[in-house]
């Protein structure tokens, strides 16, 4: 049987188009994931959201942006409104042993926390916050870690030896620094970043310092935001652990590499000023992804610490292996 040309090349374009539809299917099939992030969470999933890198692993995504506290969004992942967030680690802890269902499945920022004392107050030292007017939101695991690591690093309790005057939101913090009324704030980026900016105030010491001193650890990162996916949307869609790990680790590219779109994403998502934001950029620890042994064993010492100064509980913390086991997921 003879063909003509133009039956050839029909059949032929019928064939491409078939062979390429389970390979679409297969990119889209993976499912429908809702993806929700703090608006401040300065981890890098605005990267990922803005340059869609879940959905280039064939995820139909869901991102949004929740702006406040993390608590209202930690309920939205246990109420199962959204699938997997960003989240602080220390709170993901405490959340975990309470029996909420998630798995921290990778991590996306060191810590951000720091001391930053008011100009003119003349705190040079750690150990000269002794008796001084210290701004903080008690509740928050960036000052629980703060108080810790200072207790243990530098033996005294800053709950109880300083003068801790309680803020309910970051702004608070800010105007009670410019105004006098305490001598220092203990807070995270990019607040204390925009608060040395603008010369309001210097920093005093930084939660990585601190980290290091009170564990004797010159390598690692401790970690500040992590991702966590509810059980049972991980126990369905098992890829998604290693897509959001590394579709993390495409935005820390894009982080370090190309920096003027990092910032400029940023800027979209935070409403934060330019200046801002290229303070805080510099000024970043280290943003982080995956879950390699090094910086598993780290999240460790770091759960042990919170559970020794009391904000953790459950003696699930002092062991290792159930905490790798029961805690984290990796893929």
């Amino acid at each position: 049987m003879r063909l003509s040309r133009r039956t050839f090349l029909g059949g032929a374009a019928a064939l491409a188009a078939a062979a390429g539809r389970p390979a679409l299917g297969r990119a889209q099939g993976k499912g429908k994931v809702r993806l929700a992030y703090l608006q401040l969470g300065w981890a890098a999933t605005e990267i990922i959201h803005k340059e869609n890198l879940l959905g280039k692993r064939g995820w139909e995504v869901d991102y949004s942006v929740v702006p406040g506290s993390p608590v209202p969004l930690l309920n939205q992942l246990t109420s199962k409104n959204v699938d997997a967030i960003d989240m602080s680690f220390a709170l993901a802890a405490k959340a975990f042993e309470d029996g909420a269902p998630l798995k921290v499945t990778g991590v996306a920022t060191a810590v951000l926390g720091a001391v930053v004392a008011r100009k003119g107050a003349g705190l040079r030292t750690v150990e000269d916050l002794k008796g001084r007017k210290v701004a903080a939101i008690v509740g928050t695991s960036t000052f629980f870690d703060i108080r810790a690591l200072t207790l243990k690093g530098h033996g005294f309790d800053l709950q109880k030896d300083a003068q801790i005057v309680t803020a309910t939101a970051p702004p608070d913090m800010v105007t009670l620094l410019a105004k006098g009324d305490v001598d220092a704030i203990i807070a995270w980026q990019p607040i204390t970043d925009s608060v040395v900016l603008r010369g309001q105030g210097t920093y005093l010491v930084k939660q990585i310092d601190l980290w290091r001193k009170a564990t004797g650890r010159s390598t690692g990162f401790p970690v500040h935001v992590c991702y966590l996916v509810h059980t049972d949307f991980l126990g369905k869609h098992p890829a998604i652990a290693r897509d959001l790990n590394d579709a993390q680790k495409d935005a820390v590219d894009i982080w370090y590499n190309r920096p003027a779109r990092a910032m400029e994403i940023v800027a979209e998502i935070t409403k934060l000023p330019p200046d801002v934001i290229k303070a805080a950029h510099q000024e970043t620890v280290r943003m982080l992804h995956g879950l390699p042994d090094e910086q598993v064993d780290t999240l460790i010492a770091q759960l042990k610490i919170n559970k020794e100064f009391g904000f953790l509980k459950s003696e699930l913390w002092d062991n290792p292996d159930r905490v790798r086991r029961e805690f984290f997921h990796r893929a």
